[in-house]
């Protein structure tokens, strides 16, 4: 569920993704015409329902996921990655504005729960739920804040998305036909022209290559790689020499009674019954006996709706029962009151008084606290003063043996690259964290001193960035050839394919002829089905392609059609016949029946997205994305 997304490991399968609606964004490829320009502003990479996305929001959104996933912008651009980034974002935006239009709201315990359950893993002996928190926040690059808002608009849409989708019947005629058309058989005759049979008319020479290689050079990139020293520093000798006095510990206790001060409690049994009459029953019952739990089981028969001892303060209880249970005396009997479980009748077992915790009893507890207090600011402090030094001009050399860091020097890091050998242990999570804020920051650039433990930090500074650059092109000149060749070879088989499938449908040719011509052979399967068969001993190879075989069932009988394979080394020309339907089952099955409400759920969601087309505007300005992260030739 969480923000799927969008990165490798543990993180990547939470975040990601920000490609938050993933398949869906795929269908959205036109909307509201996803004109260029046109009332959008030099900073806007688009607007959604009036509320710009800018630049910088985007830029940073994209290079998280990318850098998570290993791709260069660029080549990002041109794989149309960026364009599904920014559509997942819209889609996100503007499913987001319909569940606020239709007053979906997601409770803060509901928030804080998925928060819990995001940051449970990075919780140890040494760290605490906050330190984890800020930990998680530093390594996917987000504010507190930022997280809330996008874990409680995740979980509105999902609600409004499992609401629209939810909402299918499927009619057994229909099941039977769709079982019946799953059944369907046809005959398939077809030729296999392989792509590399066309002897193209020229070779391609040097000057031809090295523009090809221009074309497609992103695709054989050296990967950037960074030189970097990270600089460790441990403060656990610092916080030894820490102590609290007793002096210290009366102090903060007289300051501080009010804070312990324990409000009276009162220590209940109750039982909560659905009838009126049982309860009044039961308290009749308990007042002669002085005992609630038997006069449950007299009443009732059992005791599972009794509970014991049970300690409440009086803003634990609702208005109306606080009132009678605090006005109570010990051993009386209250009620019944209904609530909405039902009406409850309770005893008053016990009455402790209101009081003021003693000094002995908080003394242990107020030193750690104190202690604690005093390590983060000596803490503080310490990492203040080093900070103050770097912003100063002072590198870690000169500040190495005055507060015992721990220096490591890297060379030609790599984002791909996983461990980090320091003298400091490091787990597989701080070293993630590490590497990653190395990948955010520029040549020349300190980081401020980030946690690693609850006593131990890092900076890093990027001493060198060796950008990522095409491989020569000596290096790579007969995989281009290659390369070349073969793409050249399936655009010539394509387009004789192409004819050769006119030529047919229009009765100049037969398929034989065409065979002979081509040295080739008219292969005939019988019965193809829309579902693999078990038994596919009699079936070529380029036929188990469920690519090709699908094109064939659903092409229109009696006319000749092409399918390239998924290997796409061939081209396919042949013509489906002799359609038969299958038979409709006696029973329906009901996988069948369950994949059915799977599709109308899938195009529910589409028609309902449809419309939101109209009620939310959206505007792309799709030259500031050329300009971007396009070629300079591409934006000309």
């Amino acid at each position: 569920m969480i923000l799927r997304s969008m990165r490798n490991g543990f993180f990547s399968a939470i975040f990601l993704g920000l490609l938050v609606l993933g398949g869906l964004s795929l269908v959205m490829t036109d909307w509201n015409g996803m004109f260029r320009n046109g009332g959008i502003t030099k900073t806007d990479i688009a607007i959604v329902n009036g509320t710009p996305i800018k630049i910088a929001e985007f830029n940073n959104m994209a290079n998280r996921i990318l850098r998570n996933q290993r791709i260069d912008p660029s080549q990002a651009y041109e794989m149309g990655v960026l364009d599904n980034i920014l559509q997942s974002e819209i889609l996100t935006r503007v499913l987001a504005l319909a569940a606020s239009d239709y007053g979906i709201k997601v409770e803060d315990k509901h928030v804080a729960k998925q928060v819990q359950s995001l940051i449970t893993p990075l919780v140890t002996s040494e760290t605490n739920n906050k330190q984890a928190l800020q930990q998680f926040l530093q390594m996917q690059g987000m504010t507190e804040k930022g997280l809330v808002e996008l874990i409680r608009s995740e979980i509105e849409t999902e609600l409004l998305k499992s609401t629209i989708a939810s909402s299918v019947y499927v009619p057994k005629p229909i099941a039977e036909d769709m079982a019946s058309y799953k059944g369907e058989t046809r005959t398939i005759k077809f030729i296999e022209l392989p792509n590399n049979a066309i002897d193209l008319p020229e070779t391609a020479n040097e000057e031809t290559l090295k523009k090809y290689y221009k074309e497609i050079e992103t695709q054989y990139m050296i990967p950037e790689t960074r030189d970097a020293t990270i600089a460790i520093l441990d403060t656990s000798a610092l916080l030894k020499n820490i102590s609290v006095s007793d002096e210290d510990v009366k102090k903060y206790y007289d300051d501080h009674t009010q804070d312990f001060l324990t409000p009276e409690k009162r220590i209940l049994s109750q039982t909560i019954l659905t009838k009126e009459s049982d309860a009044l029953a039961v308290k009749e019952n308990a007042i002669k006996s002085k005992d609630l739990k038997t006069a449950v089981k007299t009443v009732t028969g059992e005791t599972k709706s009794y509970a014991d001892n049970i300690s409440f303060g009086k803003e634990d209880l609702s208005e109306e029962m606080s009132s009678p249970v605090f006005s109570a005396n010990k051993g009386d009997i209250v009620g019944p009151i209904k609530s909405s479980l039902g009406y409850h009748v309770m005893q008053i077992s016990d009455i402790v008084p209101e009081h003021t915790k003693t000094l002995n009893e908080l003394s242990s507890q107020i030193r750690q606290q104190l202690t604690e207090e005093k390590s983060g600011n000596e803490i503080y402090k310490l990492t203040t003063e080093i900070e103050d030094r770097l912003a100063a001009g002072e590198d870690y050399s000169s500040l190495k043996d005055e507060y015992k860091l721990d220096l490591v020097s890297l060379k030609n890091l790599k984002a791909d690259d996983t461990t980090i050998k320091t003298q400091t242990k490091l787990d597989d999570t701080q070293q993630a964290a590490i590497l990653k804020k190395l990948f955010q920051m520029n040549a020349g650039e300190s980081s401020s001193l980030t946690d690693l433990t609850a006593t131990s930090f890092y900076s890093v500074k990027i001493d060198h960035i060796t950008s990522s650059a095409p491989k020569e092109f000596e290096s790579v000149k007969n995989l281009i050839a290659k390369r070349w060749k073969e793409e050249n070879q399936a655009r010539h088989n394509l387009v004789k394919a192409q004819q050769i499938a006119e030529d047919l449908n229009s009765g100049k040719n037969s398929l034989e002829e065409i065979a002979k011509e081509n040295s080739n052979k008219v292969q005939t399967i019988e019965n193809l089905g829309r579902t693999p068969s078990k038994d596919t001993s009699g079936t070529p190879n380029v036929m188990k392609d469920m690519r090709v075989s699908s094109r064939f069932m659903d092409a229109p009988q009696g006319k000749y059609i092409l399918s390239i394979p998924t290997d796409a080394n061939s081209i396919l020309v042949g013509i489906a016949t002799n359609t038969k339907l299958g038979q409709s089952p006696k029973k329906v099955d009901e996988q069948q029946v369950a994949s059915l409400k799977s599709d109308l759920s899938t195009t529910n969601l589409m028609l309902f997205i449809s419309q939101l087309e109209k009620k939310y505007p959206v505007k792309i300005n799709y030259n500031l994305i050329d300009r971007l992260y396009g070629k300079s030739k591409n934006t000309e």
